[in-house]
């Protein structure tokens, strides 16, 4: 029986073969990220604080609370206290 050493072409055709399969795989990997419901809202919240917490604000409703003329709504305030206190999104 004669066994005769890899010929040339079956070599490089393996070569040219195995780099295709590596991109296709590499190709295929890839990470995603999904942002649940209520990460979506606290992010949403988190750009509406700039506004809520500007300094220009507070200062105006400081001085008002001294001075004795900062008015507030009760019906609002107490709606959004329910709002809060059953989960519901404000």
């Amino acid at each position: 029986m004669k066994i005769d050493g890899v010929k040339n072409n079956v070599v490089s055709f393996y070569k040219n073969n195995t780099p295709k399969t590596e991109l296709k795989a590499a190709a295929l990997k890839k990470d995603t990220i999904e942002l649940s419901p209520a990460g979506k809202s606290l992010s949403a919240l988190s750009l509406d604080s700039k506004t809520v917490n500007s300094p220009e604000k507070i200062e105006t409703i400081r001085s008002e609370v001294m001075q004795g003329t900062y008015k507030m709504d009760s019906k609002l305030t107490a709606t959004r206290m329910m709002d809060i206190m059953k989960g519901r999104d404000i």
